[in-house]
């Protein structure tokens, strides 16, 4: 636990400290001064007291024990009495969610694995090596817990960190109503994770030309480490789908031409129906996205597998991909201005209305509304040339 010391409060002195959630401060020397360098140490010595007493579960609560003239007038018999009260309330507190956080995850990892895929799996099993390097073992140490996550975390983005807390706040969720837990720690921890301001807003209008959108495309194709993305950078690039409903599509989707857009998945990797705005919708697809799907189709593969997975197996991890591949690859491309990979959706959506398809069945298309397309997708449109007057 953190040094428990002495503070200077206005030139008099104060032991101000946290124990089991709960916050303390009290004046161990009354009427001392922070300057004098005997009370200063008498304080000290009290702080260390603390200290001991939280670390060997022998912590008074009352703070009676650390006021040196609090015994005055009080029997042998009282005092222990207090002392040993004292004990008990600490126990009582520190027996609440004593329990090893890793082997409540694991009990839930296997819950879970009942009605999840394994390529779902992943993100579970990636909390669980976390949880094993943390130093903080048990469910009542949340906040100690979330402060290692957000220490141990490399990136500007917290979305990993986010879905971490999901995780585990699910876990702790389901262990209360199993029983295994008393409350639940985790519970509105989230403002623990640090907020970053992302320069490269998703929502923000500034999807690419189609040249620059063909530049891209065969940049991640001639890539040598990241081509086996590029199927589903062109698919991006041009049916103008949510990244999450495209890593959902599985073979038994893909029909006679059209696609049917029916599931997506979730930051916490897992697959959920309906998409952001309705249960399903279809496409027709041109006979370009037809011959990529065609082409990463294998002989066995079966109606139930995803036509984009990871290289290894299991979902894509777009935290990953945007952060590596995708970076990556608009690195190669310097006369090409840096945009999140969300802007294939502008792209995709702005070119579609440049090329004269009405709002309506674009919006029909990418699953929103007419109204939202203009407002949160439609790109500049200035170059297209106004229709000239009729006679």
């Amino acid at each position: 636990m953190r040094e428990i010391t002495p503070r200077n409060n206005k030139g008099a002195i104060i032991i101000r400290f946290t124990f089991s959630g709960k916050e303390y401060c009290f004046s161990p020397i009354p009427g001392s001064k922070y300057l004098d360098p005997l009370a200063l140490a008498k304080a000290e010595e009290i702080a260390n007291r603390i200290r001991q007493d939280c670390i060997t579960g022998y912590f008074d609560p009352t703070l009676t024990k650390y006021k040196p003239n609090a015994m005055q007038g009080r029997t042998k018999e009282a005092a222990i009495r207090d002392a040993q009260e004292a004990k008990e309330i600490v126990a009582a507190r520190l027996s609440v969610n004593a329990v090893n956080l890793l082997q409540l995850f694991e009990d839930f990892t296997q819950f879970k694995s009942k009605t999840l895929a394994s390529n779902s799996m992943i993100d579970y099993n990636r909390i669980q090596n976390k949880l094993k390097k943390c130093p903080h073992k048990l469910a009542r140490d949340a906040v100690y817990v979330m402060q290692w996550l957000v220490s141990d975390h490399s990136g500007t983005s917290t979305s990993s960190l986010e879905k971490q807390w999901k995780l585990i706040n699910a876990c702790c969720k389901w262990s209360v109503s199993t029983g295994k837990l008393q409350s639940n720690p985790f519970d509105g921890l989230s403002n623990l994770i640090p907020s970053t301001k992302n320069t490269k807003s998703q929502d923000e209008i500034k999807p690419f030309t189609n040249s620059e959108r063909k530049q891209i495309i065969q940049a991640f194709y001639a890539s040598d480490r990241h081509s086996y993305y590029a199927p589903l950078v062109e698919f991006l690039f041009s049916t103008g789908c949510r990244p999450e409903e495209a890593l959902a599509l599985q073979w038994k989707h893909v029909k006679d031409g059209k696609i049917t857009f029916c599931q997506k998945l979730t930051a916490s990797g897992v697959i959920e129906p309906g998409t952001k705005t309705q249960k399903r919708r279809s496409i027709t697809v041109n006979s370009r996205i037809m011959s990529v799907l065609n082409e990463i189709k294998t002989a066995d593969t079966l109606p139930s597998d995803y036509l984009f997975t990871a290289k290894k197996g299991g979902f894509i991890d777009w935290h990953n991909f945007s952060n590596r591949a995708w970076k990556t690859v608009l690195a190669s491309l310097p006369d090409i201005e840096y945009r999140n990979p969300y802007q294939m959706r502008h792209t995709a959506i702005t070119e579609m209305v440049k090329s004269g398809n009405d709002s309506v069945v674009v919006a029909r298309w990418v699953g929103n509304s007419p109204n939202m397309i203009s407002k949160k997708y439609l790109g500049d449109v200035s170059d297209i040339v106004m229709p000239s007057d009729q006679p």
